[in-house]
């Protein structure tokens, strides 16, 4: 296996059976390129391929941080929806950006039976939407990010609070922006320059700052 991995146990919480699933060693990971929509290149390896958690058994999948936060209501949605169709198979291991595809499809569709928050979903569509990016498929693609923004606007409209909220407006705004939607990022990209925490988070601000006067060019 590759040497920027190793493996890990955990219960899944639907069928609440053992199984192995594969992590990422972060302390050996050299970034290359971070793009304006994070998107992050390392050396060797795409770190974020591992996060969503698949359980090989039942077919429940979820990001990492988010894998045992289930419900009885959405532990019986996913076995009448998942389960009952899945065919076992293995998810541990390195990945290809087919099988890391796999694992987020699975995980977004677990995430709408779970009724997970916009923010989760969004960001769920945005890491979608890199792999076809990697996958060089332009369609599908754009078809993923326009998902992605459009659940990050509805987190921001919502009744829900983030502590990054500045970050949330950010990428509504680089999202907009990648989009060809000019005059809607240019708004969003203000509203992060004008932000009351725009002092604490000064990359986030200058990067805002270079979008903003990208689109006046």
């Amino acid at each position: 296996m590759n040497t920027f991995l190793y493996d890990s146990k955990i219960v899944c919480p639907v069928c609440e059976r053992e199984f192995t699933y594969t992590r990422v060693r972060t302390s050996h990971l050299r970034v290359l390129e971070r793009g304006k929509d994070f998107y992050t290149k390392y050396d060797g390896i795409e770190p974020f391929f591992y996060d969503p958690i698949v359980c090989p058994n039942c077919g429940y999948a979820a990001l990492n941080e988010e894998f045992n936060k289930v419900d009885d209501r959405a532990k019986k949605e996913i076995l009448s929806k998942v389960t009952v169709n899945w065919t076992k198979r293995k998810f541990s291991g390195e990945r290809t950006p087919q099988k890391a595809l796999e694992s987020y499809l699975l995980s977004l569709y677990c995430s709408q039976l779970k009724n997970d928050k916009d923010i989760i979903i969004a960001k769920t569509c945005l890491r979608i939407a890199w792999i076809y990016r990697i996958l060089m498929d332009k369609g599908n693609e754009n078809k993923y990010l326009q998902f992605s923004l459009d659940s990050y606007t509805k987190a921001y409209e919502g009744v829900e609070a983030y502590d990054g909220e500045i970050q949330l407006i950010y990428m509504i705004g680089e999202l907009n922006k990648i989009l060809g939607y000019k005059d809607e990022a240019a708004k969003w990209f203000n509203k992060v320059m004008n932000h009351p925490d725009r002092n604490r988070h000064t990359l986030i601000v200058n990067y805002a700052r270079d979008e903003w006067q990208s689109l006046k060019i």
